[in-house]
């Protein structure tokens, strides 16, 4: 069973992203579980120049909630995530980076797993407005 993250980080999530996993033929046989880490790449960056970040997904139900079954069968192809900036000293930087439709990728190695869309930052909100 899975831990909410909010629970043992005692934090909101940073920001939550719509995905849709489309794994290429070298993971076509991967299953995408609760608990799972995967690395971010921003859309316009390039893996070898400006590396990924430890950026990691908690997948929701329909009704928003986490999904605290850890089995391959409880995570949809398509849905919503929870997004978990894993480096202290990296919040900055990303929260000056994100923002409502910023898209990007969940990566695995060298090799993208899912498209994903930010639609709502949450833990970084009070530093867009004091900074705005």
């Amino acid at each position: 069973m899975h831990t909410n993250y909010s629970e043992l980080q005692q934090r909101l999530p940073d920001f939550i992203v719509e995905y849709e996993i489309a794994l290429c033929e070298e993971l076509k046989n991967a299953k995408s579980h609760q608990g799972m880490r995967t690395d971010f790449l921003y859309e316009s960056d390039e893996p070898q120049d400006n590396g990924i970040y430890m950026i990691w997904p908690e997948f929701l139900d329909q009704n928003g909630l986490v999904i605290t079954d850890t089995s391959l069968a409880a995570v949809d192809l398509q849905g919503k995530a929870n997004m978990w900036i894993v480096s202290d000293e990296m919040k900055q930087y990303h929260y000056q980076r994100l923002k409502v439709g910023t898209k990007g990728y969940w990566v695995r190695g060298s090799y993208k797993v899912a498209k994903v869309t930010v639609i709502e930052i949450c833990n970084g909100a009070n530093f867009y407005e004091s900074k705005e």
